[in-house]
């Protein structure tokens, strides 16, 4: 009975993961630290790439495209809308490869060197920001501990957080409050101008 419930949850796991890869609505990004250096899997649906790909490249010819010139195409998408910072400083994709499926489109990339120590990460994908109501799942693998981020129209496909025990924890975004002391000085100054008026006003009607 236990191994048998054991496989069903197996077959859960993976079938949930197989269901987001396949989701044209969505992408899975999956960073794993190693060593120096990172390695990125990316994995989607053959639709949603596809309907990516014809909207930001709206004045290509696909049909004159070769397989390995429409492969480097996406390498070259992926990579151009993937703009990571660790510790202030700018993580690039590399080297990077692509596998086309029936269904699911998977990619994998090297980055550029990685620091030593993790403090804090600044992440923004926009690709397939084209595709309506899409979402990207970016998850980070750290010292066997992994953390996953939702990076949708709601947060702009971007998230800034800062490592606690090699976690990732989500930095509420900094609202500019410059502006709430103009009109906090407002109230004061227009009372300060009233009492200033005020004598000279009664002075003038006795007068």
């Amino acid at each position: 009975m236990i191994k048998k419930t054991l496989i069903f949850c197996i077959l859960m796991v993976l079938s949930s993961k197989m269901a987001l890869a396949h989701n044209p609505l969505s992408a899975m990004y999956y960073f794993e630290v190693k060593g120096e250096l990172g390695i990125l899997n990316v994995s989607l649906s053959q639709a949603g790439l596809q309907e990516a790909l014809l909207k930001y490249y709206s004045g290509t010819d696909f049909s004159l495209l070769t397989e390995v010139d429409y492969k480097q195409l996406a390498v070259d998408y992926i990579k151009e809308n993937f703009h990571l910072t660790v510790n202030g400083d700018p993580i690039y994709l590399e080297n990077g490869g692509l596998k086309l499926g029936n269904h699911q489109t998977d990619l994998k990339f090297i980055s550029s060197e990685l620091p030593k120590e993790f403090n804090n990460l600044d992440v923004a994908i926009n690709a397939f920001r084209e595709n309506d109501h899409h979402q990207t799942i970016f998850s980070w693998s750290l010292n066997d501990i992994t953390d996953k981020l939702i990076l949708k129209e709601d947060n702009e496909y971007r998230a800034s957080v800062v490592f606690k025990y090699n976690k990732m924890v989500v930095q509420n975004r900094r609202i500019n409050t410059n502006y709430l002391w103009f009109i906090a000085i407002v109230p004061f100054f227009i009372v300060g101008r009233k009492l200033l008026l005020s004598p000279k006003l009664n002075q003038k009607k006795l007068e």
